[in-house]
Protein backbone atom coordinates (compact mmCIF):
# COMPACT_ATOMS: atom_id res chain seq x y z
CA UNK A 1 0.00 0.00 0.00
CA UNK A 2 1.25 3.51 -0.52
CA UNK A 3 0.14 6.16 2.29
CA UNK A 4 -0.59 9.78 1.40
CA UNK A 5 -0.57 12.31 4.51
CA UNK A 6 -2.32 15.45 3.03
CA UNK A 7 -1.25 16.97 6.77
CA UNK A 8 -3.45 19.13 8.35
CA UNK A 9 -6.22 20.28 6.06
CA UNK A 10 -7.73 23.46 7.19
CA UNK A 11 -11.57 24.86 6.93
CA UNK A 12 -11.12 28.26 5.88
CA UNK A 13 -15.43 29.29 6.69
CA UNK A 14 -17.07 27.19 9.37
CA UNK A 15 -20.04 25.60 7.63
CA UNK A 16 -18.34 25.12 4.09
CA UNK A 17 -16.80 21.57 3.88
CA UNK A 18 -13.57 21.11 2.89
CA UNK A 19 -13.86 17.92 0.46
CA UNK A 20 -10.71 15.75 0.44
CA UNK A 21 -10.22 15.63 -3.25
CA UNK A 22 -11.81 17.25 -6.38
CA UNK A 23 -10.68 14.47 -8.64
CA UNK A 24 -14.09 12.44 -8.79
CA UNK A 25 -11.12 9.41 -9.91
CA UNK A 26 -9.06 9.54 -6.80
CA UNK A 27 -10.15 6.71 -4.22
CA UNK A 28 -8.32 5.29 -1.13
CA UNK A 29 -9.31 1.60 0.61
CA UNK A 30 -8.38 3.62 3.88
CA UNK A 31 -8.64 6.77 5.28
CA UNK A 32 -7.36 7.99 8.64
CA UNK A 33 -8.70 11.75 10.52
CA UNK A 34 -7.21 12.73 13.31
CA UNK A 35 -7.45 15.66 15.75
CA UNK A 36 -4.82 18.21 16.24
CA UNK A 37 -3.96 18.56 19.84
CA UNK A 38 -4.22 22.61 21.13
CA UNK A 39 -7.00 23.18 18.57
CA UNK A 40 -10.54 24.37 20.43
CA UNK A 41 -13.05 23.26 17.84
CA UNK A 42 -14.80 20.16 17.07
CA UNK A 43 -14.17 18.86 13.77
CA UNK A 44 -16.75 17.47 11.61
CA UNK A 45 -16.05 14.25 8.87
CA UNK A 46 -18.58 13.56 5.78
CA UNK A 47 -19.74 14.36 2.69
CA UNK A 48 -19.30 17.45 0.58
CA UNK A 49 -22.93 18.24 1.34
CA UNK A 50 -22.74 18.30 5.21
CA UNK A 51 -25.01 20.63 7.14
CA UNK A 52 -23.10 20.52 11.24
CA UNK A 53 -25.88 22.28 12.53
CA UNK A 54 -28.34 19.72 11.44
CA UNK A 55 -25.68 16.78 11.23
CA UNK A 56 -27.22 16.06 7.85
CA UNK A 57 -24.52 13.88 5.86
CA UNK A 58 -21.79 14.14 9.32
CA UNK A 59 -19.99 10.56 9.33
CA UNK A 60 -18.39 11.50 12.98
CA UNK A 61 -17.63 14.55 15.40
CA UNK A 62 -14.26 14.61 16.15
CA UNK A 63 -14.02 16.33 19.95
CA UNK A 64 -10.89 19.11 20.23
CA UNK A 65 -8.28 18.09 22.54
CA UNK A 66 -7.43 21.93 23.66
CA UNK A 67 -4.39 20.36 26.44
CA UNK A 68 -1.99 17.95 25.14
CA UNK A 69 -2.21 14.38 25.07
CA UNK A 70 -4.48 11.94 22.87
CA UNK A 71 -5.98 13.57 20.02
CA UNK A 72 -9.23 11.51 18.90
CA UNK A 73 -8.68 9.77 15.43
CA UNK A 74 -11.19 8.20 13.03
CA UNK A 75 -10.74 5.88 10.18
CA UNK A 76 -12.67 4.59 7.15
CA UNK A 77 -11.69 1.36 5.68
CA UNK A 78 -12.90 -0.12 3.02
CA UNK A 79 -14.85 -3.73 3.79
CA UNK A 80 -12.72 -5.60 1.16
CA UNK A 81 -9.58 -3.63 1.15
CA UNK A 82 -9.26 -2.36 -2.49
CA UNK A 83 -9.80 1.33 -3.18
CA UNK A 84 -13.52 1.87 -2.71
CA UNK A 85 -13.46 4.93 -0.76
CA UNK A 86 -14.24 7.74 -2.99
CA UNK A 87 -12.10 10.97 -1.84
CA UNK A 88 -14.56 13.38 -3.41
CA UNK A 89 -16.96 11.79 -1.93
CA UNK A 90 -15.52 12.98 1.56
CA UNK A 91 -14.35 16.48 3.00
CA UNK A 92 -14.31 17.87 6.86
CA UNK A 93 -15.96 20.91 8.20
CA UNK A 94 -14.62 22.57 11.54
CA UNK A 95 -16.37 25.05 14.14
CA UNK A 96 -13.88 26.95 14.33
CA UNK A 97 -12.53 29.46 10.79
CA UNK A 98 -9.19 28.16 10.09
CA UNK A 99 -8.62 25.32 12.13
CA UNK A 100 -8.34 22.02 10.57
CA UNK A 101 -7.67 17.91 10.73
CA UNK A 102 -4.87 15.53 10.23
CA UNK A 103 -5.67 13.85 7.09
CA UNK A 104 -4.03 10.56 5.23
CA UNK A 105 -5.08 7.84 2.76
CA UNK A 106 -3.63 4.35 1.75
CA UNK A 107 -4.07 3.49 -2.03
CA UNK A 108 -3.82 -0.45 -2.75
Amino acid sequence: MTLTALGRMNVPTPGTPVPLSTDPNARACRVLFQAVPGLTGKGYIGTPHMHTAALTGVIRVVSPNSGSGIAEAYEIVAADGRDAISLSQLAIDMQVSGEGLIVSYWVE
